[in-house]
């Protein structure tokens, strides 16, 4: 039997989310999920708030699909740089993004760099050198049809260096009632963490499925990218009529 889960997932801990976690469970009963990895934004948080929110998800996955507790952090002067602690055992506040690698050490049960198309594929070397994993298809920001080309190829390089950092698929999903799809496949039981961060996974969309090393093929990478300028170039006609449209007015 498959096991699938959901990473980068925000509940109404977040200013942004629509979702209690008791709506998400019943979400990943519904969708069969084994998992929710959360990810919620660290800023609407403090100690006590953190406290909270990860004894409900101990409590609410004692009896159903597990919440896995989860942070969204986001650094000053480093616009669109967001990373994610996936399973956080204990509250943090970095305040750098070396903060957040020393931090996140021990504590945290996978590190993943979220949308990287927000930070233009740039990091700086601490995270390049410590993250676990790179998110290649967040599919509110690379929509659910295809995955990114460009943070694919960020994986690439970084793997031949330290080929333990794996490619991973987010939902970046605030509401579900709009499930954009991108799953996370284990390939055998045990904590999903683990299985993530050791690369024994699958990521599955509705388009195309790969591994964690994204390890398409030249072959497949140039498809991907000439697919992904062509719907890009079709979100863009289609931003324009909507703007087009609210400058008409009714």
């Amino acid at each position: 039997m498959r096991v699938r889960g959901v990473v980068h997932v925000h509940s109404s801990y977040s200013h942004d989310g629509r979702d209690s976690l008791p709506a998400l469970q019943a979400f990943a009963r519904q969708k069969e999920l084994a998992f929710v990895a959360l990810t919620d934004h660290a800023e609407d948080f403090d100690p006590e708030v953190f406290r909270r929110f990860t004894e409900e998800c101990r409590s609410l996955s004692s009896d159903g699909p597990t919440l896995i507790p989860g942070l969204e952090f986001r650094f000053k002067s480093l616009k669109g740089l967001h990373l994610l602690a996936l399973g956080l055992t204990r509250w943090i506040e970095p305040e750098t993004v070396d903060d957040f690698i020393s931090m996140t050490d021990g504590v945290a049960g996978l590190t993943v760099a979220a949308h990287p198309v927000l930070p233009n594929y740039t990091y700086p070397g601490v995270v390049l050198d410590g993250i676990g994993a790179i998110e290649v298809w967040n599919a509110s920001y690379n929509t659910r049809f295809l995955p990114d080309p460009r943070a694919i190829r960020l994986v690439h390089r970084i793997r031949r260096s330290r080929p333990a950092v794996v490619a991973i698929a987010g939902l970046d999903q605030h509401d579900a009632r709009n499930d954009r799809e991108t799953r996370v496949e284990l390939l055998e039981d045990g904590d999903p963490l683990a299985c993530m961060r050791d690369g024994r996974f699958v990521n599955v969309g509705r388009t195309m499925r790969f591994d964690s090393g994204a390890n398409l093929g030249p072959v497949a990478m140039a498809g991907l990218s000439g697919a992904r300028l062509v719907l890009n170039g079709v979100e863009g006609v289609q931003d324009r009529v909507a703007r087009w449209l609210a400058r008409r007015g009714p």
